[in-house]
Order: structure tokens, then C-alpha cells, then sequence
């Protein structure tokens, strides 16, 4: 306990710093064929490079869903990693998979932080900020500086993958989303992080801790989001009727039809704007609402040509 409040105290005096002094950057494993836990400012994250991974290698961010009351967000996150071991072997990858707590990140079902990282917010460092502070870092260590990449999340990371896709799309190479709940929908009278309107209120993280957000979603970012080659996956059983309170602007009641629709949708808002969509929906019979049960269509997809 000692420990852990000596931790949390450093990292309240960095942060309480961060205006007159610069952080220190995200550690990088150099370690080959090893799954590393790293320590940054802001949280735990995990990393693995593939021992056949060239001098220059892809990233591949992992997203992991909302741990279990059995779990934290840490070994949900080494459960993800370790999972895609013999993928990122395979296809030369580093993988990088952040572990978003509950208390930076409000991780657990049921929050009243707007999602939380799911929505891409965070107490000190929004979710995507931080996701691309660690690609960054590892990118600069490895010569790749400024390359897209790849971006997988299943269920609760899912929704942020989505959200990430129209906020940062200039920044991805490939994505695939599993069996998330809610999407960011094209229309501006869905307010953000559900959908294209804006959104001007306090997120109350704890009794001490409230943080105002204005967020004006940019249009022409959800256009270029369709540009990018995105499958949304789903398995045929997944169709449990989801509480309306948690998936508002959403069309449908469970994650089967909300999926079809919001790939439909923005097949439809990429055609009103004279392109085509790059979005794809693949439908998996006989599977439900599992990271495993889906991962060897996800790692096909995030291959597929």
C-alpha cells in the first residue's frame, strides 16, 4: 500500500508540474518476444514485439472490453496481448495494448463518465491522447514516425475504435471492431460521443475531480473515416436486448442490428458526399458476444486485402 501511495503521490506532482516541465516519455521495451508491462504517467500498457519483426515494424493498438468484476482493466489487458502473441508473430507486428482503469479511465459498465474511455475521455489525458502518445513513442524508437496504423477493440474498445476512427482517421491504417454496443452516428442531433452533435458539459470522474468538455465534432472527419478500411464484426448470436439508457441515437436493441445499421448509414452519408465507404460488416453465425469466439475472423480481416 506504501508503495502504491508513494506512486500515486509522484505521479500528482507530475501532473501538477506538467504546465512548467515536460513529461517524461512512454518507456519502450526493446525486449524480443516478450510480453513487457510498462509503467507510464498515466496508466499501465502492455507491449509485445515479434521476435520476426522487421527493422521497421507495423503497430498493431489493441483495445480491450470492460473487465469483469473478476478482473482489472490490467489482466484484461494482458489476457488481449497475450491472446494475439502468435498473430503479431505471424505479421512481423509490435502490439501495444494500454490498460484503462477505472479510475482514469472509468472502465466499468454502468459509469456516469459519458463512456469513459469508450467515448474517449479520460481524468487527466483523454483515452485517444494517450493511445497516441504510446504509438509515438514507440514509433520515434523504431523509425516509423508519423505511419499509420492498426487499431482492433472488442465490445467496450470496440466503441472506442469507432470513436477513434472519426476523430483521428488520417491516423489508421486498417481497423476492425468486435461486437461493440454503440457507434457514432453521422447525425448531428445525436450528441457526441454517441453521435455528430456537439456536446458542452462537466464529467464528474469523483467528488474531487470535474472536468469540463466542449466537443464540436468535425464532419469532414467522419467523411474521411470511411475512406479507411474498416470491418465491423459481429457474431449472428450476439442480439441481447441492450437497456436503452446505455445506447442512445443507436438504431436497433442489440449489437447485431446496430452494427448492420450503422454501416449502412455511413455507406449512406459517404454516398450524399459523393464517395463510396471502405466500411465492410461481416456477420459470424454460431458466435455470440466473445473476444475469442471472433478473434481468428478479426485477425483474417485485419489481413484481408
Amino acid at each position: 500500500m506504501k508503495t502504491m501511495s508513494l506512486v500515486a503521490l509522484i505521479l500528482t506532482i507530475l501532473l501538477s508540474a506538467c504546465s512548467t516541465m515536460t513529461l517524461p516519455e512512454p518507456l519502450v521495451a526493446h525486449e524480443v518476444g516478450q510480453v513487457v508491462a510498462e509503467e507510464d504517467v498515466f496508466g499501465t500498457f502492455f507491449t509485445y514485439v515479434a521476435k520476426t519483426a522487421p527493422e521497421q515494424p507495423e503497430i498493431l493498438v489493441l483495445i480491450h472490453g470492460t473487465p469483469s468484476k473478476e478482473e482489472t482493466a490490467e489482466s484484461n489487458a494482458r489476457y488481449y496481448i497475450t491472446a494475439w502473441v502468435d498473430f503479431a508473430e505471424e505479421q512481423g507486428y509490435i502490439l501495444l495494448v494500454p490498460a484503462f482503469n477505472q479510475e482514469d479511465f472509468s472502465s466499468s459498465l454502468g459509469d456516469h463518465a459519458l463512456g469513459g474511455y469508450r467515448g474517449l475521455f479520460g481524468r487527466e489525458i483523454n483515452a485517444d491522447a494517450w493511445v497516441l502518445r504510446l504509438v509515438k513513442a514507440y514509433q520515434e524508437a523504431y523509425g516509423t514516425s508519423g505511419a499509420p496504423f492498426y487499431l482492433y477493440g472488442h465490445s467496450a474498445g470496440g466503441q472506442f475504435v469507432g470513436r477513434f476512427l472519426v476523430t483521428h482517421p488520417e491516423t489508421i491504417k486498417k481497423a476492425v471492431i468486435s461486437s461493440a454496443a454503440t457507434y457514432p452516428q453521422p447525425n448531428t442531433e445525436v450528441t457526441w460521443p454517441f453521435g455528430m452533435g456537439e456536446l458542452h458539459t462537466d464529467i464528474e470522474w469523483d467528488t474531487d475531480t470535474l472536468k469540463h468538455v466542449d466537443i464540436v465534432p468535425d464532419k469532414q472527419q467522419w467523411l474521411a473515416a470511411t475512406q479507411v478500411p474498416l470491418t465491423v464484426i459481429v457474431g449472428l448470436n450476439d442480439t441481447s436486448e441492450l437497456p436503452v439508457a446505455l445506447i442512445p441515437g443507436q438504431k436497433g436493441r442489440n449489437r447485431y442490428t446496430i452494427a448492420r445499421n450503422w454501416v449502412k448509414d455511413m455507406a449512406a452519408y459517404a454516398e450524399a458526399n459523393g464517395t463510396e465507404s471502405r466500411f465492410k460488416l461481416e456477420i459470424i453465425p454460431g458466435q455470440g458476444h466473445s473476444m475469442s469466439g471472433l478473434i481468428s475472423y478479426t485477425q483474417a480481416a485485419l489481413i484481408s486485402q
